[in-house]
């Protein structure tokens, strides 16, 4: 696989290559950016530059940029694809690359039986830290990616801060996050920051096509996702677009009465999402898992996007809260063209994005009868703030039942 395989996120990769061209490479990078949109694939891609013995140079032209003005670039340094290095990092049993996620948790010195928040210190200081120090068993470099790097504590994050600023000989960290505003100012410091951005509509569009997607599915997935494929890629995948109709027939006809069967109906259709994706992302066997961390990892390579295989459940309570938020924002479409006096149910006829011809049409219909642009706006206010609340040892029971009571309180 080459670094020109990571699509749509050109800007990422012109600037690493122009610190590799200059010789100016850091050795602390923060990929920031949307969940899905590409990071941990050029993370593992620029791993395998740094650690090919013998890089070639391929040209510029398949990539947009190469076309603007101002570009000084037109090659770009890749791995060559074919050395022993090259497969190794392929086949995820590289020695020098080292793969950091909570996961790690259950192999360190400190023995834990539960699902961990947060990525501890003991994780950072065993198979970060100490590795570190210990020269590349291949001698060309030694390389850490960090998945959700912001779950690290502010003690995971202060024991890493002396390796970000005097990091061993040929060593290097990628740290991997959607929020970087949760790393410690002196982290952010000591690391040269690369931005992703969302992918664009069409470019999702084409790769859902592509697997097959259904167009009603394509439309609705693309535009759900804003902009991230892994997440369109895997929804639509398991099939979950039925439950979303499902989904906004409950919200249509909610009211005091029903409020507690929907957040029940809605746990148990997120633990109905876990036992899926569960099947569908087997978890490699213990000593795997632990491997992936170490000098002499055999495999388990995490899903598409990066995440370590972990919390299915509250994985799928977060994407039907994301579908709800989704909804009102469908909501609020209405009122806006219907404000506007368009035809179609007060839906644009030019948005892709909208089912107007579909069940669903009507259903959003029947839920701006209910619903004022205020009430929907105050809706994914309230459902934004329990999706955070998910993130914590929340009861989801008492969390969705909660939603539902507010969503009727504010409703006309």
């Amino acid at each position: 696989m080459s670094i020109l395989d990571c699509k749509g996120q050109q800007s990422a990769v012109l600037r690493l290559q122009r610190a590799l061209r200059g010789q100016r490479v850091p050795h602390s990078y923060i990929f920031h950016g949307p969940e899905g949109v590409g990071k941990s694939l050029l993370a593992r891609q620029w791993a395998k530059l740094l650690l090919c013995p013998k890089p070639v140079r391929r040209p510029l032209s398949t990539m947009k940029e190469a076309k603007t003005a101002n570009n000084a670039l037109n090659e770009i340094d890749d791995c060559c694809d074919q050395c022993h290095d090259c497969r190794l990092v392929e086949a995820d049993t590289h020695p020098d690359l080292h793969i950091i996620n909570r996961d790690l948790a259950r192999f360190t010195s400190v023995k834990r039986a539960r699902q961990l928040i947060n990525l501890p210190i003991d994780v950072i200081r065993e198979f970060v830290i100490k590795p570190a120090g210990v020269v590349p068993t291949r001698g060309r470099a030694r390389v850490f990616i960090i998945e959700e790097s912001e779950t690290m504590n502010p003690a995971s994050q202060n024991a890493l801060l002396k390796t970000l600023e005097e990091p061993p000989p040929e060593t290097f960290l990628i740290l991997i996050t959607s929020r970087p505003e949760r790393f410690l100012p002196t982290v952010r410091s000591r690391c040269q920051s690369v931005r992703f951005g969302p992918l664009s509509y069409a470019f999702i569009s084409e790769r859902l096509t592509a697997a097959g997607v259904p167009a009603e599915q394509v439309r609705y997935w693309a535009d759900f996702c804003n902009g991230r494929l892994g997440p369109a890629l895997e929804l639509a995948q398991m099939d979950l677009y039925e439950k979303k109709c499902q989904l906004i027939e409950q919200l249509a006809g909610l009211n005091y009465y029903s409020a507690l069967d929907a957040a029940a109906w809605i746990v148990d259709q997120a633990k109905d999402f876990a036992r899926s994706y569960q099947k569908q992302h087997k978890e490699p066997p213990a000593e795997d898992t632990k491997k992936r961390g170490s000098a002499k990892k055999k495999g388990g390579r995490s899903r598409e996007g990066g995440k370590p295989l972990s919390s299915p459940t509250r994985l799928g309570q977060t994407y039907f809260l994301q579908m709800l938020s989704y909804a009102f924002s469908e909501v609020l479409r209405f009122h806006g063209c219907k404000g506007q006096g368009q035809a179609g149910g007060g839906l644009p006829d030019n948005t892709e994005t909208q089912s107007a011809r579909s069940e669903s049409a009507r259903q959003i219909a029947q839920i701006a009868q209910k619903y004022s642009p205020w009430a929907c706006a105050r809706a994914i206010r309230d459902t934004t703030r329990a999706e955070g609340l998910l993130q914590t040892n929340v009861n989801p029971s008492l969390l969705f039942e909660s939603l539902m009571i507010e969503y009727i309180d504010c409703a006309t």
